[in-house]
């Protein structure tokens, strides 16, 4: 129940995220490379040398945050239902956005700031990405939602039908992953358009908030 709960946290984050980049930092996603590469079609089709960029750090800063954060929580192959590694590789998600969340207030004093910004947040969700990836919560990931709905949908119709509570519990959680990823978007653009400092701010707390909690409930014994 809690390992959940802090999925669904992460999801939110996610989701926060992805839309405090698209609107703050030049219409571009950082969690959600789905629609980012659909971004980055569209820019070099109509010859958009900005976005296409954008588009591009936030594909590169990505996989640059998931390769060694996958490298840290793959480690650890143990059953735990939340391993240390996990814990580890969100800590570091953290201390990335706390410094997004420092560059974002400085950005009028950095040059350059936006595209440092977009491998910030691209890169700590790609961290995200790996250590949710990890948790191996079937059909659930916190920043690709198509995958979720499919596993939805199965589960709902033909052989998925939910005929048990433990089924019907799974389903109402990857119901919940797009319904939380939704209230994070829609969370960031209400608090961006009334504070930028308490817009970035949030992210990095929240995640450190879940770390605290990961750390005390899922501790070794």
């Amino acid at each position: 129940m809690v390992r959940n709960a802090l999925l669904l946290a992460l999801t939110f984050s996610a989701g926060y995220v992805d839309a405090l980049s698209y609107l703050g930092l030049g219409r571009v996603f950082t969690a959600n490379m789905t629609g980012n590469t659909v971004l980055l079609g569209i820019a070099i089709a109509q010859l958009n040398s900005e976005a296409a960029v954008r588009s591009t750090l936030a594909l590169a800063g990505f996989l640059s945050g998931a390769v060694p954060a996958a490298w840290i929580v793959e480690r650890d192959r143990s059953e735990s239902p939340w391993p240390r590694p996990v814990t580890v590789a969100l800590s570091l998600e953290g201390m990335i956005l706390a410094v997004f969340a420092v560059g974002w207030r400085l950005a009028d004093q950095l040059p350059a700031s936006v595209p440092i910004l977009v491998v910030l947040s691209a890169l700590a969700m790609g961290v995200q990405s790996a250590a949710a990836h990890r948790l191996e919560v079937s059909g659930v990931t916190t920043t690709v939602l198509t995958g979720t709905l499919i596993n939805l949908a199965a589960r709902l119709m033909g052989r998925g039908r939910p005929r048990n509570r433990p089924v019907f519990r799974r389903s109402m959680l990857l119901a919940g992953v797009w319904a939380i990823y939704f209230a994070g978007a829609a969370i960031a653009a209400v608090v961006l358009a009334r504070s930028e400092a308490l817009a970035s701010a949030l992210p990095p707390g929240l995640i450190m908030l879940i770390v605290i909690i990961a750390a005390v409930r899922f501790r070794a014994r």
